[in-house]
């Protein structure tokens, strides 16, 4: 009995033990599941007095009249030379007593071009104006029209380009600033509006939410983290503020998404940090240095990352670096998947160069990435960015080896070919001279001219040599494939092969 008795309990115990491992996860989701579910029914029970008490109403009409007195007209007149067709010609003739050129004969004409904006008064005192570079590019005049009726000279303009900003000297009395905000502070859902004069419709407010962060458009030699809103932006909102529900600037309005031409709810606007940034060094220095580390990146799909032994894909693959560079001299090696840059995390390449253009040259700054598996860091001095460096283009000639499971054709790199595609010499490698849409290659970005120099860590050098070493690496599931343009841009895919067609 004495047995029996000390028995039970264990017995007892060894069944709850058993069945909390087996049934733990599923506890665990069902109590998660519940909080998840009571927070919510308690958030809408709230929503209920929100909406009857109308709180945003009352908040959009004081932020808008704390801003409105901010934002101002920027006018520009640019002179345009087009060359005039025989009836304009006659037009002008008839009309005017143009006695040009014979009617029947184009003449080059100059005409007046007449451009409207915004921009957003930022410092009151020294009559900063904050607005897009878009806005002011070739102009031959260009004048401010305050809300006040006033209509200001430009003392100078200062722009940059690649961001796409631009600072306008005034000097006048009575102006009203708006302050600037911190826009990493912003989270997608926030409200926010914006201000503007859309189709010429001066101080127009609009309102919606904080769409998306970190939106990139894919232009080159530009530096974007655009915040993307639904507010509705139109032409003319150009160089005007979009505002968060404290009153401040948190970013300057700069492009739509559209293929209407109205507004479609995808509105950019450059960040205001960012904006701080570069308005601070135009203001300064009259033009913008940026941080330059001398590599060349790309991100990862989840197979590229496991062939490279990395955690995850969130980082970016370094797939080139410049001899000389701070890169280089610091020990940074092709492969080499950046995870932080100056303590910031970064996750794909638009991110980590837009904070390596922020980074003040000079100052030295700490990187974190893999290298065959093993995390670890270093610290590099940026150097000033140099002058950007146009990609000649290649010709396409499909030829050659059929590589079908991938979806592309490929030749062993001769002389001929290296001229045919822009190559400077005869690099050593395979050449891709075809793709087929909607392959496995296609979809990697893979395209005709690009020279195969790797298979998974194996130099290749000819067609018989890249079916030899994929048939040994790809068994079932996949190869890594190192590529190369003729402008000498490096990157890594990862290629599955395609399943056989039915007959």
């Amino acid at each position: 009995m004495l047995q029996k008795k000390r028995w039970i309990p264990v017995a007892v115990f060894a069944s709850i033990f058993a069945y909390v491992a087996i049934d733990g996860a599923r506890l665990i989701h069902n109590f998660t599941f519940a909080v998840t579910k009571a927070r919510t029914e308690a958030l809408r029970q709230q929503l209920g007095p929100l909406a009857k008490s109308d709180a945003l109403s009352p908040l959009f009409a004081q932020i808008s009249a704390s801003i409105k007195p901010a934002v101002v007209e920027v006018r520009v007149v640019k002179k345009v030379r087009m060359e005039s067709s025989p009836e304009m010609n006659e037009f002008l003739r008839h009309f005017f007593g143009d006695s040009g050129s014979s009617e029947t004969q184009p003449k080059m004409r100059e005409f007046l071009k007449r451009g409207l904006g915004n921009g957003v008064v930022v410092d009151a005192g020294k009559g900063y104006i904050l607005t897009n570079y878009h806005l002011i590019a070739e102009a031959d005049l260009v004048r401010i029209a305050l809300p006040d009726g006033r209509s200001l000279k430009v003392e100078w303009t200062r722009s940059d380009p690649q961001t796409d900003l631009a600072v306008v000297k005034v000097n006048a009395d009575n102006l009203i600033d708006a302050p600037l905000g911190d826009s990493d502070a912003i989270h997608v859902g926030n409200w926010v509006l914006a201000i503007g004069s859309p189709q010429g419709l001066e101080q127009t407010v609009t309102a919606g939410i904080i769409s998306a962060k970190g939106r990139n458009t894919g232009q080159t030699n530009t530096f974007q983290s655009f915040i993307q809103t639904d507010a509705a932006v139109n032409r003319g909102n150009s160089g005007g503020p979009l505002v968060n529900m404290k009153g401040e600037v948190i970013g300057i309005n700069t492009a739509i998404l559209t293929e209407s031409g109205g507004s479609e709810g995808i509105g950019f606007a450059v960040p205001s940090n960012m904006a701080i940034n570069i308005m601070k060094q135009l203001i300064d220095k009259g033009k913008v240095s940026r941080g330059f580390l001398g590599i060349t990146t790309q991100s990862v799909s989840p197979n590229l990352a496991r062939s490279f032994s990395l955690p995850d894909a969130q980082g970016v693959l370094v797939t080139m670096i410049d001899p000389g560079s701070p890169a280089a001299k610091a020990g940074i090696k092709e492969g080499d998947f950046i995870t932080a840059l100056g303590g910031k995390g970064v996750a794909e390449p638009n991110e980590l160069r837009t904070a390596t253009a922020a980074l003040p040259p000079g100052k030295q700054v700490d990187i974190e990435y893999y290298r065959a598996g093993k995390k670890t860091s270093l610290s590099l001095t940026p150097q000033e960015q140099p002058a950007a460096t146009a990609s000649p283009s290649a010709v396409v000639v499909p030829r050659g080896s059929d590589l079908a499971q991938f979806g592309m054709v490929v030749d062993t790199m001769t002389h001929e070919l290296a001229m045919q595609y822009g190559y400077d010499g005869v690099p050593r490698g395979v050449l891709i001279t075809k793709v087929r849409p909607g392959s496995a290659a296609d979809g990697q970005g893979l395209t005709a001219g690009m020279v195969i120099t790797q298979v998974q860590e194996q130099e290749v050098s000819s067609t018989e040599q890249l079916h030899t070493l994929i048939r040994n690496s790809v068994a079932t599931h996949g190869v890594r494939l190192r590529t190369m343009t003729s402008s000498g841009r490096v990157s890594f895919s990862f290629l599955t092969p395609e399943e056989p067609a039915n007959p």
